[in-house]
């Protein structure tokens, strides 16, 4: 099949003829393009498809009628294979409201059977078939009409592959017993994308957030939710109201008025403008709490102890990645590390779930015991 043999299917009655042939498959590829440029959510601007037989480019800007689509979705006899999908269940919650399962992840797959983590699709079709792939059409605009022929073409190849790549994944699932691996991973995945949690746990994703003391990180947990809701409500990144950067020197200082916020070398004069009194009140509300409802500490300003249960989870973390031949990013990152050490119910967290509980808890359990204990 040629790279470039596709059909562009841009009607109602051409996305049901689709659909109709699809679930006659075990497997279909799937994948999307989309525009995210200049606002919080995404704009889709094309929905690929393969189904062994035919590749199907699937204009969403002329058609309005999405039921097939979310029958195919939602088909328990098709899998949906896709590569580093997080990103595209956005544009599936926005075009469908709905989401593909059963699900495949060929990034996490291959990380699972031992390759390296968050490999890209065009390094992993170069390293299980042996092709060459052309990504100059990655950041091109995908809302214009008509696409070109290198826009077409590249798209026909984010899923021309990728069913090539399943099977070799899967027969090495089987072959190691990772079936289970694979099903828990995708099944979090799908969770996450329905049940995306409390803006209130978004300063959790700030990276340099471990370093605040509790007062600090709950003003910056404040402003993290506000920033969501704001981002959310305009439609614009979260860039674009107020930086990492931002937020978190906002939490060190904690300004009491807009003087003293326009102070902060960071801040921009249109933000102290346009958001200065939102800053400020979200500010103001977080210093309302009492200290004992504050965030803990990520990682405990001077506690030796911690660091040093950490160090310990983290050489058995090492340790049993490299048994498993499989990324130590995988298993458990730090974060993860972290979350697991300070928790108060241990089960609730990655680390304490699923596979990766049942091969970490024996090697991290006793050493969290020690580090918890009432009188170490």
């Amino acid at each position: 099949m040629n790279n470039t043999d596709f059909i562009f299917v841009d009607s109602n009655d051409g996305l049901a003829a689709m659909v109709e042939a699809c679930l006659e498959q075990p497997a279909i590829a799937l994948d999307t393009e989309f525009i995210r440029t200049d606002t919080f959510y995404p704009k889709p601007a094309l929905l690929q498809i393969y189904d062994r037989r035919q590749v199907y480019l699937v204009d969403p800007l002329t058609i309005d009628d999405f039921e097939p689509l979310k029958t195919l979705f939602s088909s328990p006899s098709t899998i949906k294979v896709m590569h580093s999908c997080s990103e595209d269940m956005d544009v599936f919650s926005r075009l469908l409201g709905c989401y593909p399962r059963p699900l495949m992840d060929t990034q996490i797959a291959a990380s699972i059977i031992g390759m390296d983590f968050s490999m890209s699709y065009q390094r992993l079709v170069e390293s299980i078939l042996d092709k060459q792939l052309d990504k100059a059409e990655t950041r091109s605009d995908w809302l214009q009409r008509p696409l070109t022929e290198k826009q077409l073409a590249y798209a026909a190849d984010d899923v021309l592959w990728l069913l090539g790549i399943y099977d070799h994944l899967s027969e090495q699932l089987h072959v190691l017993g990772r079936e289970s691996w694979m099903a828990e991973e995708c099944g979090e995945l799908l969770s996450r994308a329905e049940h995306p949690g409390s803006f209130d746990q978004y300063y959790l994703k700030i990276k340099a957030a471990w370093r605040l003391d509790p007062k600090s990180l709950n003003t910056l947990r404040a402003l993290c939710a506000w920033r969501e809701e704001a981002a959310r409500e305009e439609d614009v990144p979260r860039s674009r109201v107020a930086s990492d950067a931002i937020l978190l020197e906002l939490s060190r200082q904690r300004p009491d008025n807009k003087s003293a916020l326009g102070q902060i070398s960071e801040i921009r004069f249109s933000t102290v403008r346009t958001q200065g009194d939102n800053i400020l009140s979200t500010i103001a509300a977080a210093a309302s709490l009492e200290s004992k409802d504050y965030p803990a500490a990520m990682l405990p300003v001077g506690d030796l102890d911690a660091r040093t249960a950490l160090k310990s989870m983290k050489q058995a973390v090492v340790e049993a990645a490299k048994n498993l031949n499989i990324p130590e990013a995988l298993l458990g990152r730090r974060r993860d590390l972290e979350a697991y050490l300070f928790a108060v119910d241990s089960a609730s967290e990655l680390l304490g779930q699923g596979w990766r509980a049942r091969i970490l808890a024996p090697l991290l359990d006793p050493i969290v015991s020690v580090y918890q204990a009432p009188n170490k």
